[in-house]
């Protein structure tokens, strides 16, 4: 009698677990999934080359869950067997820098280093790998190596929460060559998965960003950004990317593991353009415009989008050959998996540029710049008594400014703004307050200057790949004004003040005579409160800031 009941309990258990394992979702391969629903299936077949099945059979297990809702932060997980599941260890390889003498890329237990990529020849031995294997039929790269390798279990092909974990002890003793090619997959998934996670993680920071630019800068709510230009901005790691003509690689204090980073982007776009499609959005529902006064409720989606769209460049560098190959032949991916370091101030450095330069824009705000002067220098040299009026510019304060303007050391160029409606306006405070935690001057004064250089002046902003690198543009959307250094003589009716464009109509304006109490009368010139043209240094006409 217990012998029948033991076969009735063993055979209904064999019924439910063949059941659940048949009717398991699977996950849209092609990243348009819109649930992005993650299902990690732990398979209980030999390797296909294991005829005798001797490879340890690894445990059944399914663990179901969900990228969370974008601009939502991940949260640590935990799985059914109550293991933390949030970036394991890599494996259990020794990866210390002073070991780097000793490792051997023969043998997997001596450690890990980036310089094994190249020592194994791994680019050849991927190419010969895909040409003497068959996948099925649409299945991605990744996905064929580890199913043929016998990482079974492993979903790495998009942003998948806790579906691709690193090859663990018992693959070390697989040949290195599949254990590295392993590992880089894994390492790359978990480079774009930071990425994910940190743009979901500045939602919030974005939101405030919108309320203390629209404080500091007061658009019109009229003014419209371009939602390609803002999809391309909150990818965020293109702020410290360079721009066209060398300006601002930057001097920003982000750390190596920003610029690492950054190098990494940009050595993938070269070695293979095609990476950026989904970065770098164009079309015409990317080219619709968004009001600013809609911009903060709008970001929610936005934030979505350019997740959907890190997602999208994830499946395809998995799917194909030349993508994977673009980010693995660097190296970067084999001692370590790199991320995107959870900084939101740094990673909103464009997308608040953007908007900062947009809104300026709208108020007719212009960056003007004065060539090969330093302000401080004409405040406290022996010359600066012969200042047509006093500025103040003792020092720098932290961010660069003094006065009306911010100061370019790199390239000996003050600039400063000017509002062509009311050219006495005072920005100091205000570019202070942009420079402390929003923008830096490279990118908000650097960046236009570069944009305009070359043209692109209320051009959307553009990624280009060619033979000295991948380069951003116009970031900065602020139009860029150079004082006219031969508009020496002041006059009531005089044409010239900038190189590119006509003079404001309150230039050179009448602003009354010096003194109300004075005999003579003095005549004084109006000119804006940044003002740094060459009438600056002379004494015949009297100058005032208004």
């Amino acid at each position: 009698m217990g012998r029948i009941h033991i076969y009735y309990l063993t055979t209904f258990c064999l019924f439910w677990i063949s059941l659940l394992t048949n009717s398991l979702p699977t996950v849209d391969p092609t990243g348009d999934d819109k649930s992005l629903q993650v299902l990690n299936v732990i398979s209980l077949q030999p390797r296909e080359d294991d005829a005798s099945g001797a490879l340890e059979r690894r445990a059944n297990a399914a663990i179901a869950t969900a990228v969370p809702a974008p601009g939502q932060q991940v949260q640590s997980m935990t799985s059914i067997m109550g293991v933390n599941s949030t970036d394991p260890p890599p494996g259990f390889i020794p990866n210390s820098p002073d070991t780097y003498e000793q490792i051997d890329c023969t043998n997997l237990r001596s450690g890990r280093d980036n310089k094994c990529w190249d020592e194994l020849d791994l680019t050849d031995w991927v190419n010969k790998w895909i040409a003497s294997n068959q996948c099925r039929q649409n299945e991605p790269l990744a996905s064929c190596f580890l199913r043929k390798e016998g990482f079974y279990g492993l979903d790495c092909t998009g942003v998948k929460l806790a579906a691709c974990t690193a090859p663990q002890s018992d693959s070390l003793d697989v040949k290195p060559e599949v254990f590295y090619v392993a590992y880089n997959i894994y390492a790359i998934n978990q480079f774009f998965l930071s990425w994910w996670t940190a743009v979901g993680n500045a939602a919030q920071t974005a939101s405030l960003n919108i309320d203390e630019i629209v404080q500091l800068v007061n658009p019109k709510d009229n003014t419209n950004v371009i939602m390609g230009d803002i999809l391309i901005a909150l990818t965020g790691v293109f702020a410290i990317l360079p721009i066209p003509l060398g300006f601002a690689r930057a001097a920003l204090d982000v750390g190596n593991t920003w610029k690492t980073t950054a190098h990494l982007v940009e050595n993938a776009l070269f070695a293979y353009p095609q990476i950026g499609r989904y970065l770098f959005p164009d079309g015409t529902t990317e080219s619709q415009l968004i009001q600013m006064a809609r911009l903060k409720t709008d970001l929610v989606g936005i934030i979505g989008q350019v997740q959907n769209n890190l997602n999208k460049t994830l499946v395809s560098v998995m799917s194909n050959k030349d993508e994977f190959l673009a980010f693995a032949s660097q190296g970067n991916f084999t001692a370590s998996a790199p991320s995107i370091p959870d900084q939101t101030n740094y990673l909103l450095y464009a997308f608040n540029t953007y908007i900062i330069t947009a809104a300026l824009n709208g108020n007719d705000v212009h960056s003007v710049m004065a060539k090969d002067t330093n302000p401080q220098q004409l405040a406290t040299n022996a010359s600066s008594k012969n200042l047509n009026y006093k500025i103040d510019c003792q020092k720098y304060n932290e961010q660069g400014v003094c006065d009306a303007w911010w100061y370019s050391e790199k390239y000996n160029i003050a600039f400063g703004l000017d509002d062509f409606k009311k050219q006495n306006r005072n920005f100091h405070d205000i570019i202070t307050k942009l420079l402390s935690t929003l923008t830096t001057g490279e990118l908000l004064f650097e960046a236009s200057l570069a944009c305009n250089s070359q043209g692109g002046y209320g051009a959307p902003v553009n990624v280009t790949v060619n033979a000295e690198g991948v380069n951003t543009a116009c970031l900065s959307q602020l139009k860029t004004e150079t004082w006219d250094m031969g508009c020496t003589k002041a006059s009531h009716n005089g044409k010239c003040e900038f190189l590119e464009s006509p003079k404001q109509n309150q230039f050179l304006a009448s602003c009354g005579s010096h003194s109300r109490y004075s005999v003579m009368d003095e005549p004084q010139y109006c000119v804006p409160h940044a003002y740094l043209g060459p009438l600056i240094t002379q004494k015949k006409q009297k100058l005032r800031r208004n």
